[in-house]
């Protein structure tokens, strides 16, 4: 799935969560922990082009400058359950408590394992264990795309017709009026 996507389910899910249950998770590093993935694999690389671009002008990269792949080689750990779960855990016990947000990089993964072929980043969640994946439906078909967002649209009017989508309330005080009574 792209990252655009990646972040709205991961939003939808930290929402959900927060309200549904006792746990509080801040959305904001959860949709961060939800593009993670993405962003270490492809990150570098769109940095360096757009450094091209600024230092070397449009013609370098028209004339074929050469192919930055500084991040690639990270996309298999970046999208790997093994590598997820000692993440999770080292963090869990440096942090001495369980850092809920890094949940939206195990959402990334568990969306990418269907939602990727064979022909474009078959996302091998067994890393370095196995090389296994999964020959899925390709995230960038048409009738894919559009379903993932009408999927979105009407999950985020759910959220909105509960009224979760609104800041809840701390401890009495109303979201946005500071610490006026």
């Amino acid at each position: 799935m792209e990252i655009v996507a990646h972040g709205l389910w991961t939003a939808a899910g930290a929402i959900t969560a927060s309200r549904a249950t006792p746990v509080r998770i801040r959305t904001t590093w959860a949709v961060w922990w939800g593009v993670f993935p993405d962003v270490l694999a492809f990150g570098p690389s769109m940095i360096a082009g757009v450094a091209l671009l600024l230092f070397r002008g449009r013609e370098a990269i028209s004339a074929g400058a050469p192919h930055v792949h500084l991040g690639l080689s990270l996309y298999p750990a970046a999208h790997s359950l093994v590598v997820f779960a000692l993440a999770f855990a080292a963090v869990t016990l440096v942090a001495r408590r369980v850092m809920w947000e890094m949940l939206g990089w195990l959402l990334h993964i568990l969306i990418d394992i269907p939602t990727h072929s064979y022909s474009y980043y078959a996302t091998r969640f067994l890393w370095p264990v196995s090389d296994v994946g999964v020959n899925g439906i390709a995230w960038w078909t048409p009738w894919f795309w559009g379903t993932t967002y009408a999927a979105l649209a009407l999950v985020y009017l759910a959220l909105w017709r509960k009224g979760w989508l609104k800041r809840p309330e701390v401890e009495g005080v109303r979201a946005g009026a500071g610490n006026a009574p």
